[in-house]
């Protein structure tokens, strides 16, 4: 069912052919339950760069041109393990409305009763109805004691490995469908001086989902889901065998010795800038290439590359990336700009719905109904086509549930990836003696 569901929004998800003056023309506000007078200060705690930023700069436009008295302060999300929220919370200083990407700050904020309950207000305003995929995403989104504590409504995204192509045709390499193809381009990387795969690892979850899609490469194709779950060991073949080419292709130099301290902006911009060859991301980073021009030049590779060549086929549409979580953007059920939660849950839902309408006002992916017509790079056109052939699909490590095990498989995945784990008996059994 949850195939369908995805198959379904992205086969809905279109893009717009329109300039950003024709967006008011194009669409008609949904929006009436708030008194445009409304006076306050809204604080918003989400991702805030990239294309991220020009979607949010525009929305925050047309909510001041409707509500001129109320203003906006952005507190831009850095990582995606929550602690600003875990610690906010401590002190009781959450803002009015804010992303969770982490499952136990998520379970932590709801247990302590900081989450606002949206069930009432996403049927006053039909929220769900207004996207392509809002079936999917209000399912997603509810928790299992029936209540909903979030909304939001982007399709779920698939995780890519992404390379520039004209970096490759320089070099002579082409993109690897198999493992031993992989370890060729890497080493060809690294031999005209290269970082073969640029990780922004200033946040921890790009090297252990690297190390779960080399996982799933092995057969295993719910990654380290299936351990964080309690449905396998890290001492099962399959992750065995991962941790091997996992410390493989760390001893042939393919990651950075400032990997660590690497952010998103900057790992990306080694691969638009020919020092890196590939980049981990997942396929959210659409949204900026289409927004940079750069759609023809970045390529994603289509086949699992951690995969032996007479596995490459049967692997391939088992993905890492697209579950779709409950958590996302909620409201503090005490909010600081003095409104009543109601109304900043109404006020938050329309900001994210023009969040929505300006990336395909801008040419590149959105879920927000419309009348679209698809424009974007052959590479998007690739992955849109091909979406629907995904027949399982993962969470992004930083969303697993089990706080410990995400801590500890973490923790040695950036020993590996820092050159200070180089055998891979020893990452499995550092693993295996948490309990895992």
């Amino acid at each position: 069912m949850l195939r369908k569901w995805l198959a379904c929004a992205l086969a809905l998800v279109m893009v717009l052919s329109l300039g950003i003056c024709g967006a008011e023309e194009a669409y008609t506000d949904p929006w009436n339950l708030v008194d445009p007078d409304v006076k306050a200060e809204l604080t918003i705690y989400r991702y805030y760069a990239d294309a991220d930023k020009d979607n949010i700069d525009f929305a925050i436009a047309q909510m001041s041109k409707k509500y001129p008295n109320l203003t906006f302060n952005i507190e831009a999300r850095i990582g995606s393990d929550g602690e600003a929220l875990r610690e906010w919370a401590a002190v009781g200083e959450l803002p009015d409305i804010f992303e969770i990407n982490s499952q136990d700050v998520f379970d932590l904020l709801k247990n302590n009763g900081d989450l606002y309950i949206m069930d009432d207000v996403v049927e006053k305003t039909g929220f769900y109805d207004l996207f392509s995929n809002g079936e999917a995403a209000k399912a997603a989104r509810t928790n299992a004691d029936g209540h909903q504590y979030g909304f939001g409504c982007e399709a779920s995204n698939l995780g890519c490995l992404w390379y520039n192509k004209e970096l490759f045709e320089e070099l002579g390499i082409q993109e690897p469908t198999n493992y031993d193809e992989f370890k060729t381009v890497i080493a060809a990387l690294r031999a005209a001086g290269k970082t073969p795969i640029s990780l922004f690892s200033a946040e921890k979850w790009p090297g252990t989902t690297l190390y779960s899609w080399a996982s799933i490469a092995e057969g295993a194709v719910k990654g380290v889901d299936a351990i964080n779950d309690g449905e396998a060991k890290i001492t099962d073949e399959p992750y065995v065998k991962a941790a091997q080419k996992f410390l493989e292709i760390a001893g042939m130099g393919a990651f950075s010795s400032s990997a660590l301290t690497t952010n998103y902006q900057q790992a990306y911009e080694a691969m638009y800038n020919k020092e890196a060859g590939f980049f981990l991301s997942g396929a959210w980073f659409f949204l900026g290439l289409e927004g940079d021009g750069m759609g023809e030049t970045i390529e994603w590779c289509k086949y699992n590359p951690f995969a032996d060549a007479d596995k490459a086929e049967e692997v391939r549409f088992n993905a890492f990336g697209g579950v779709q979580t409950e958590m996302k953007y909620s409201v503090n059920t005490n909010p600081p700009s003095g409104l009543d939660p109601e109304t900043v849950a109404i006020l938050g839902e329309e900001f994210e719905w023009w969040t929505r309408v300006s990336a395909g006002v801008s040419g590149v992916m959105t879920t927000a109904i419309g009348n679209f017509d698809f424009k974007g790079s052959t590479g998007y056109q690739e992955y849109y086509d091909l979406y629907g052939s995904y027949t399982t699909f993962t969470n992004f490590t930083g969303d697993l549930s089990d706080a410990e095990f995400l801590n500890v498989i973490d923790t040695d995945c950036e020993l590996v990836i820092s050159g200070n784990i180089t055998d891979a008996d020893a990452f499995i059994q550092d693993i295996a003696s948490a309990g895992y």
